[in-house]
């Protein structure tokens, strides 16, 4: 008897990511994550209720391997701030197509609490892993808060917006803006961090 692929779960969540990268968000049904994933909707409806369920873990398991791969500072070291941020850049194809999934789970979290309670999850991670060193310059309670939240935004927008116009957003224009959302940081700490 020959092994499976994979686990079937990982075969839907992995399935769930290819049509939302590859169709969009209007695509994504139980019908056609089956076939990518080669398996039958009966399948996937053993192991999930619904298309929410499906796309849920799907999601859980997306940010679990992109943690995976995230090594963030725990202090203030501009090098290694970048060297996390730069994960979630789209610069090269791999993470062009990581990114369209994501931002197809921010367009169905809009409507499924379900998923609104990962990306809280989500936001809390990363604006917590920002804080964390933005903390370490210095400066006020509030303020680190503030500027870790003007941080997640602007990370954010750069994020989409080297999505839908990567001909204007080159890998070295990402770059060039990440870096400087992250030196506009510490030109404001109260105390330079390394190499500040």
């Amino acid at each position: 008897m020959s092994e499976p692929r994979q686990n079937p779960i990982e075969r839907i969540t992995d399935a769930v990511c290819d049509v939302l990268a590859e169709q969009g968000v209007t695509a994504l049904s139980m019908r056609n994550v089956a076939a990518r994933a080669d398996a039958t909707i009966g399948l996937i409806t053993h192991h999930f209720p619904n298309r929410a369920a499906m796309v849920k873990a799907a999601v859980r398991a997306s940010w679990l391997r992109d943690q995976a791969v995230v090594v963030w500072p725990e202090t203030a070291d501009r090098a290694a701030v970048l060297r996390a941020v730069k994960v979630f850049l789209p610069l090269d194809a791999a993470r062009r197509r990581q990114l369209s999934v994501w931002i197809g789970y921010w367009a169905l979290t809009q409507h499924d609490a379900g998923l609104h309670e990962i990306h809280d999850e989500v936001y809390a991670a990363l604006r917590g892993h920002h804080l964390r060193w933005i903390r370490t310059l210095g400066f006020p309670p509030e303020e680190a808060e503030r500027l870790a939240d003007r941080l997640c935004v602007s990370l954010d927008g750069l994020l989409l917006y080297a999505l839908l116009y990567p001909a204007h957003w080159t890998p070295e224009r990402q770059l060039e803006a990440a870096r400087g959302m992250i030196d506009d940081v510490f030109a404001r700490a109260p105390r330079p961090g390394p190499g500040g």
